[in-house]
């Protein structure tokens, strides 16, 4: 047997477990009294799935913020997942891609009416920080003026690429947009990419 076959490839969720669960475990958390085995056991493995996005480093900030937010009378009852979900958007948001609720919102006749209306990245960076759809005027006027801002931006860097003028942030900037843009454009039903 070779070294490959013997050697077993890390899962995201065991990777989670390596750097967050177990650290933890060793640290004092342990399953709340109120909780069983089998309801515990579930909940570690949601943890794990739910947190895979987190890259190591993220992941060992994420232990360090948990450290202190112990549940029970004792403070050592894992904490709740609406404790660890916001803390771990804290650290790094989910990629809107992951959540397909809310990644939805574009597959739905949302999407190609953003993109008839300039909105699309606007929209994609609402949805992405807030993890929420726009519920009131205030929302659509903070992302009509986000889209504004954007175009604008847009404009001005382009021309100052073509015109040979632009610094390394010109360049930076675009290629952000692009990626946000190709992100936003990939969530589209089929009909709204075609109307790019």
């Amino acid at each position: 047997m070779t070294v490959e076959q013997t050697t077993k490839v890390e899962t995201k969720r065991d990777r989670v477990r390596r750097v967050l669960i177990h650290p933890l475990t060793e640290w004092g958390f342990r399953k709340p009294g109120n909780v069983t085995q089998e309801k515990h056991a579930k909940f570690l493995i949601d943890l794990a799935d739910g947190l895979a996005y987190l890259n190591d480093e993220q992941l060992e900030r994420l232990r360090e913020f948990l450290k202190t937010k112990g549940e029970g009378g004792d403070k050592r009852g894992w904490p709740r997942m609406a404790t660890i979900s916001p803390l771990a958007e804290a650290v790094a948001p989910r990629p809107l891609e992951e959540v397909p609720v809310i990644a939805s919102w574009f597959g739905s006749a949302r999407g190609p009416q953003a993109l008839e209306e300039g909105t699309l990245v606007a929209e994609f960076q609402f949805l992405t920080a807030l993890k929420r759809p726009p519920l009131h005027d205030g929302d659509w006027r903070r992302i009509r003026e986000r889209a504004a801002e954007h175009d604008s931006n847009k404009r001005v860097r382009e021309d100052r690429v073509r015109r040979g003028v632009d610094d390394h942030d010109d360049r930076q900037w675009l290629a952000w947009y692009a990626k946000l843009e190709a992100r936003a454009m990939a969530l589209l039903p089929e009909q709204g990419k075609g109307a790019a």
